[in-house]
């Protein structure tokens, strides 16, 4: 598979670069690199000798695959229900917008769940944090607007609410606590321009610290600072999980990462982005009630692999190592998405003697058709994304590898 590189501002000029063995650092940032038929930007294939998109040959292929290479906050962001999407997407086509304006919110019909699977030590912000926990950090950091937000049934909404000039006040006042504190309790802290990482066991106060000053480097005077203290900063240790649900707030803030999700392009922002925000459509779409963060250890089968939950039962994601001088013989559900995420790996198709092919870091293959087993050998880390579902024009009840 040929796929493609998202250039976004947050993405690292080292990650893909060095995984896939490219000079570094890389011309533009690097943010996301893509692996499915997503039209805006689909995998490029090969077949009878020929380029091919995606697209024309999976055009429903039911999830995106990415590595996430984050260098700095991605936006905060909600995703809406199938329903709400559904009628969000008719609701824009009646007002006559068209599929390409910046000022749309919803780009389909479709939901957008995720599962990130971390590759190092990964920090993200999720949900929201307990009233009594930012009872807590209000008087900790002294803010009042804080303090009363706490009160609220939903401090997130309450942050999101508040006028351009009293956000703005507020913003200035957690700058300043931070200021303080790191001046007196919490010099030990690292510091963000030092780009060293936080400590997993840091407490609740050296992480809404953190968060200030790292929000204030990268996006000072956004109001997104103010909704990102009332959510929960969340750590993942290489290999851990989380499953992010429609209408739930999140950003990813640092680490690199193996994502899949829903093919959809139906995002509402919430702060730190200079791209358009309709706050009172996120309002909506938002959860009343944010669930509570999971981490989800993977579950472990008796040959070491990690199986990966997903939102819905035809989809199914695996991680294993492949050894060298040990070949691994595989069952491949149907058609997948075969990312290699360390190493060097060859997969070659157990049944039809088929030739060897090849796939190093940061690069994946596709398996297309009926269940099989495939046979890996080689050295390195490879996740498979299944989907059930036949190629177009096909019946599904041949297999075939390609790069």
């Amino acid at each position: 598979m040929d796929n493609p590189i998202q250039n976004y501002a947050w993405g690292s000029r080292s990650v893909l670069a060095t995984m896939q063995g490219r000079p570094v650092p890389s011309e533009h940032p690097e943010a996301e690199l893509w692996m499915g038929a997503h039209s805006s930007a689909p995998s490029i294939i090969e077949v009878d000798g020929h380029a091919t998109s995606l697209v024309d040959v999976l055009p429903d292929l039911p999830f995106l695959l990415k590595i996430l290479a984050i260098a700095a906050p991605l936006s905060i962001q909600v995703h809406p229900s199938t329903q709400q999407a559904r009628e969000g997407f008719a609701r824009d086509n009646e007002q006559g917008m068209p599929l390409e304006s910046p000022s749309r919110n919803y780009k389909d019909d479709r939901a957008k769940p995720e599962t990130v699977v971390a590759l190092t030590d990964m920090w993200l912000l999720a949900g929201q944090r307990t009233g009594a926990q930012l009872r807590e950090l209000a008087h900790e950091l002294r803010l009042d607007w804080l303090s009363r937000a706490a009160n609220e049934p939903s401090a997130l909404r309450a942050a999101l609410s508040l006028s351009e000039e009293r956000a703005a006040e507020s913003v200035r006042a957690c700058v300043s606590a931070a200021a303080r504190l790191r001046g007196t309790r919490l010099a030990h802290l690292p510091r963000v321009d030092e780009d060293a990482a936080l400590h997993p066991a840091a407490t609740p106060l050296e992480r809404a610290v953190h968060v200030i000053e790292l929000l204030d480097h990268h996006y000072p005077g956004d109001p997104g600072m103010l909704v990102a203290l009332c959510m929960n900063l969340v750590h993942l240790h290489p290999g851990q999980a989380v499953h992010t649900p429609p209408q739930q707030l999140h950003a990813y803030i640092s680490g690199t990462a193996v994502e899949v999700m829903g093919c959809s392009d139906n995002v509402l922002r919430a702060g730190l982005t200079t791209k358009h925000m309709d706050v009172p459509e996120l309002l909506s779409v938002l959860a009343p009630q944010q669930a509570p963060i999971e981490i989800l250890d993977p579950v472990s089968s008796p040959d070491g692999s990690a199986d990966y939950p997903l939102w819905d039962t035809s989809l199914s994601m695996v991680a294993f190592r492949v050894h060298r001088g040990h070949a691994l013989r595989r069952r491949i559900p149907g058609t997948s998405v075969v990312l290699v995420a360390q190493g060097h790996v060859t997969a070659r198709i157990c049944e039809t003697g088929a030739s060897d092919h090849e796939a190093r870091a940061g690069h994946s293959l596709l398996y297309r058709g009926e269940a099989g087993f495939v046979e890996f050998a080689g050295e390195g880390l490879v996740f498979v994304v299944s989907g059930l579902l036949n190629p177009k024009g096909g019946t599904g009840t041949s297999e075939d590898v390609v790069q």
